[in-house]
């Protein structure tokens, strides 16, 4: 994929530049995917979709709205799957709107396989998003805790963004022609790249984590 094409071509479709780089860290490590697959929260065709490389055997849609799910299903209480059935869930954009993250991910632990595959998206520097609540803000410690206690045992927490392209999705809708969002997006993804290492193990400030899980 070439990123610079492709930042161009999604800031002139309106995406945000949050939703560009969790695309981009879906499509660097969401390849080769088989099996039974579980989208939570996925709604209907969201932009993900063109990322992944996938290869199901059958894929589920569980959505809390009538209109978009293959299953209908509150994300608060108890999925509607038997122990050990899936071999691939995908939970994205969704845990900081769940009143109690960590029963849910502890769900999608008995839901997976043994050797199932957990793939999990979360912001961190976001505005409040209310569908209809919006409870947290992870931090990484935040999310390796929850898959700690749900047992997770081999998993990677990734962040994408830092500061500057976190600083960005705060402030860029005041600039109201996307074309111009380009090179501002470029300098700040510039910014991001050179900002001190050392300083980026002190104090982390992404715009989001990836986390990607086995059982």
């Amino acid at each position: 994929m070439n990123k610079f094409l492709d930042l161009i071509k999604e800031t002139l479709k309106r995406k945000s530049i949050y939703r560009i780089l969790m695309n981009w860290a879906i499509y660097e490590n969401c390849q080769d995917l088989k099996g039974l697959m579980i989208d939570l929260g996925g709604g209907e065709k969201p932009s993900y979709y063109n990322y992944w490389k996938i290869n199901p055997t059958s894929f589920i849609v569980v959505d809390i709205d009538e209109k978009k799910p293959d299953i209908v299903c509150d994300l608060n209480k108890p999925l509607p799957f038997e122990d050990n059935f899936a071999d691939v869930i995908f939970l994205f954009n969704v845990i900081y709107i769940i009143n109690k993250p960590e029963n849910l991910v502890k769900e999608i632990h008995r839901v997976l396989k043994s050797d199932g595959k957990f793939f999990l998206c979360s912001p961190f520097i976001f505005n409040e998003a209310k569908e209809p609540h919006d409870y947290f803000r992870l931090t990484s410690e935040g999310i390796s805790t929850i898959l700690d206690e749900a047992r997770f045992k081999n998993y990677q927490i990734i962040p994408f963004g830092e500061r500057f392209t976190a600083a960005l999705f705060l402030t860029e809708k005041l600039v109201i022609l996307n074309i111009l969002k380009i090179p501002i997006r470029l300098l700040a993804l510039f910014f991001d790249k050179i900002y001190p290492k050392k300083l980026k193990k002190i104090h982390l400030c992404p715009l989001g984590y990836f986390v990607k899980a086995m059982k």
